[in-house]
């Protein structure tokens, strides 16, 4: 097991449920554009307790996301003053068109299909550089509950007794089929701690 893996699950027993449960956290993670937020992932999952514990250190500050984060650009067809942008990721379509609105206005801006928005401009060999480039801005609060949502999906079925705590530099998480025990607690605690000192030591 190495350390400075980015997501590391431990689960007595159950090495293939391990690898697995790494698989469908990468994949969350990565549906709800929650890859340039949680910096490291650690999870504590024992099915005979029963119980489940995520812990996940946030990179420090709000990472910038341009369009060409979660999408790719190209030029309209032939004959179409165009930008097309065909998103690969629908987390930030509110953001985007907000910001689309606002420079070309809602009349330049066509969005009938869920992944694809036109920009009809008559700069379009520009524009589509400029908007490439183009930052999505994301408040905090929109962010954390990108976070929750993602939780709420990792966690397994049943397991409907949570405990959790959410700060700017982590992510705590408990959940059970039974009452939280408090023994649960510490060992989450025990994995922050010595995942906040490995960060630290290797700052």
């Amino acid at each position: 097991m190495e350390e400075d893996e980015k997501i590391i699950v431990e689960s007595p027993g159950e090495e293939v449920g391990a690898i697995i449960y790494k698989k469908v956290i990468s994949d969350v993670l990565s549906d709800l554009s929650l890859g340039r937020v949680i910096e490291k992932v650690r999870v504590y999952v024992d099915v005979t307790e029963p119980v489940f514990i995520f812990v996940g250190l946030r990179h420090p500050g709000l990472a910038s996301v341009h369009i060409k984060d979660f999408a790719d650009l190209e030029i309209g067809d032939y004959g179409k003053q165009q930008v097309l942008i065909k998103l690969n990721k629908e987390a930030y379509i509110p953001q985007l068109l907000e910001k689309l609105w606002e420079r070309y206005g809602r009349g330049n801006i066509i969005h009938e299909e869920r992944t694809l928005v036109a920009v009809e401009t008559p700069d379009y060999m520009d524009e589509v550089d400029i908007l490439s480039e183009m930052v999505i801005d994301e408040k905090a609060g929109e962010i954390d509950d990108r976070i929750v949502d993602s939780m709420l999906r990792i966690i397994p079925e049943g397991f409907r007794v949570r405990y959790h705590q959410m700060t700017k530099e982590y992510i705590l998480f408990v959940a059970s089929e039974d009452a939280i025990k408090q023994e649960w607690k510490d060992r989450g605690q025990a994995i922050l701690d010595k995942l906040l000192d490995r960060v630290s030591s290797n700052a």
